[in-house]
């Protein structure tokens, strides 16, 4: 997502652009739920995009269910909450084809002060004035330029889904549409939200209910029986979903059953494969280095609960954008400021996150678990429609 968003402002700025896509074919629905804010929004007018309502499905607050179904909170929050599909569709649409080559990994690079020579997965090389990594959490390029910098993992994972809106009982949508709803069992966190359906859709009835479950998963026991498949190979980096096995699934329904409030237990029974994301961080400790940029989870992933992945992989591109525009003789001082104030919203999105996951497992500081498990905090502080204003050392 952060390289499209790259690659349709600089092609805007007229710049002449390359995007490399390791994944084979159109990629899919990844990340299911996204929570739309102020910096998105910019970085698509800075394109010269108009956003319409149709991008996302409007939640008017946040609730919080008691285990009993009861309400113990509300708090009004209007956003727009949309999908990774729909938004990297609507993004690949403003990138011409010639300049898209999908299934094409970036094995290596090698730069010099004129630019940078990239080495193919093809065993071909592509020559640029300058080359943007926006490769994820697991870099490839990051990885070649910082071998010292490693993935964090947060002791927990998500189990994540997606029912089917018609498949739900009429009285639990009534209860859990156009809102943002938690559910908060003890060292534990649900959550959930509607979300553009199969094809896009939006029409209500032919939509998606999104939701994540944080639990703990210590690293030396949990962790790697749930990344064992049947064959009894460890994906170490992480389980594909059709490899996941049943009785990881069945367990999971059954505490859903046992934990979870009777609306989330209903969303959990209507969906029909369940995955696991492990939760991990990792923030460089530069976005420059010579000619090669960071941006996006390349640069720095927060855990998701700030729900900021998308939106700052669109400000990253956008103010990057801005400063590439600036004449030859500025540019160099133009980046160096754009990666100072990067780095400064990065590791301040990272520590909020990081506060905001504090009781998920009960593991670090025992008092700031106690105060971000609280609902109030539960529902004004994760994926704020308004993060900057949580995030120290940022100006808001």
């Amino acid at each position: 997502m952060a390289g499209l968003f790259a690659g349709v402002l600089l092609q805007r700025a007229g710049w002449q652009v390359k995007i490399f896509e390791r994944s084979e074919g159109e990629l899919a629905s990844r990340g299911a739920g996204i929570a739309t804010h102020d910096e998105l929004y910019a970085a698509f007018a800075q394109a010269g995009v108009t956003l319409s309502a149709a991008m996302g499905v409007e939640s008017t607050g946040r609730v919080t269910f008691a285990r009993d179904g009861s309400v113990i909170g509300r708090l009004p929050m209007r956003q727009i909450m949309t999908s990774w599909g729909l938004m990297y569709r609507f993004l690949r649409a403003q990138c011409a084809t010639g300049d898209y080559v999908g299934a094409m990994s970036v094995i290596d690079l090698a730069q010099d002060a004129d630019g940078v020579t990239l080495f193919l997965g093809d065993g071909g090389r592509h020559r640029a004035d300058y080359v943007i990594a926006a490769d994820g959490l697991r870099s490839t390029i990051r990885g070649k330029l910082m071998p010292e910098v490693g993935l964090r993992y947060g002791g927990y994972v998500a189990w994540r889904g997606l029912a089917n809106e018609c498949d739900l009982p009429p009285a639990v949508l009534d209860e859990l549409a156009g809102r943002m709803a938690f559910c908060l069992p003890p060292d534990e966190h649900m959550l959930g939200y509607l979300v553009a359906g199969p094809d896009d859709r939006l029409t209500p009835g032919e939509r998606w209910y999104n939701w994540v479950w944080y639990r703990p998963a210590p690293a030396d026991t949990v962790l790697p029986d749930l990344l064992t498949d049947d064959n009894g190979y460890l994906h170490a980096q992480g389980i594909p979903p059709p490899l996941l096995r049943d009785e990881h699934v069945a367990a999971m329904r059954r505490d859903a059953a046992r934990l979870l409030c009777p609306q989330f237990g209903a969303v959990v029974a209507a969906t029909a494969r369940p995955f696991i994301q492990p939760i991990w961080d990792v923030c460089a400790p530069r976005f420059i280095d010579g000619r090669v940029l960071l941006i996006g989870d390349a640069a720095c992933t927060a855990r998701p609960h700030i729900g900021l992945g998308v939106s700052k992989a669109a400000d990253d591109a956008a103010r990057l954008a801005a400063a590439l525009d600036e004449p030859a003789s500025a540019r160099d001082a133009a980046l160096a400021e754009w990666e100072a104030g990067r780095l400064r919203f990065a590791r301040a999105a990272m520590a909020q996150s990081r506060r905001l996951g504090s009781y998920i497992g009960a593991s670090g500081d025992a008092s700031a678990a106690a105060h971000y498990r609280l609902p109030a905090q539960v529902m004004a502080q994760v994926a704020a429609a308004h993060p900057r204003q949580y995030l120290e050392d940022v100006d808001a």
